[in-house]
């Protein structure tokens, strides 16, 4: 069977079509906004002056090392990343809410977590939003238990499993084929740094250690969540 001109081809990630296009990354960093996720888009965007494509293996799925790895066992390209990233806003909004019942939170420290655990469940919406575009169902919660006894162990692990989301996200925006898509993530990492910042301030530490931020790859984000889900902390 001949081949398609597509199938000869390999396809530019959004990163790599915005980088390359004007006119279309203007119209990106408007629908994002003139906010910290703007910031963040355009200095993600400056880095793209290479092309970076890869080819796409059957289905759609972008092969990019260990990030690849990871998400495609929730489906291949879009809707796997879209499936990936759901499963760590479930256990960030199911841990707000925990959180917040535990009774253990005071004054600012229970301010944020009751507008974080609100953010984080916008998060899961327009996750949900986005795998029932691309053709897919959500994947079933996990169950965890967090550490709950004191105020210090809540801010502790939310300042982990916040630096983990925001590390998550920023490894898979280069593998992102929709622009939609890419910009949910990019405004999710912004709005998890945020957290992370802020409850970093509470627990007297730095709230920006780091010149520039980390990814972290889907298979070691997966390997810290099975922890959490399997009783154990970050």
């Amino acid at each position: 069977m001949q081949q398609t001109e597509t199938d000869q081809t390999t396809r530019a990630s959004a990163v790599d079509e915005l980088g390359a296009d004007a006119s279309s990354r203007k119209r990106f960093l408007k629908a994002l906004g003139g906010t910290a996720a703007a910031g963040a888009a355009a200095s993600l965007l400056a880095a793209c002056g290479e092309d970076k494509r890869v080819p796409l293996t059957p289905g759609g799925s972008n092969p990019n090392t260990g990030a690849g790895a990871g998400t495609d066992q929730y489906g291949s390209g879009d809707l796997g990343i879209a499936r990936y990233a759901i499963v760590l806003e479930y256990l960030e909004a199911d841990f707000y809410a925990a959180a917040d019942k535990s009774g253990k939170l005071k004054g600012r420290a229970s301010e944020l977590a009751k507008t974080f655990g609100q953010q984080e469940n916008q998060h899961v919406k327009k996750l949900e939003d986005a795998i029932a575009k691309l053709g897919g169902k959500p994947p079933d919660k996990s169950r965890a238990e967090f550490p709950l006894d004191t105020q210090q162990q809540i801010l502790e692990f939310a300042a982990g499993i916040e630096s983990l989301g925001a590390a998550a996200l920023l490894a898979q925006v280069d593998r992102i084929q929709d622009k939609e898509l890419l910009a949910t993530a990019v405004s999710m990492h912004s709005v998890e740094g945020r957290h992370a910042a802020a409850i970093a301030e509470l627990l007297g530490q730095d709230p920006a250690p780091q010149v520039f931020a980390t990814p972290t790859q889907a298979a070691d984000v997966l390997n810290q969540l099975h922890r959490i889900t399997t009783g154990n902390q970050l």
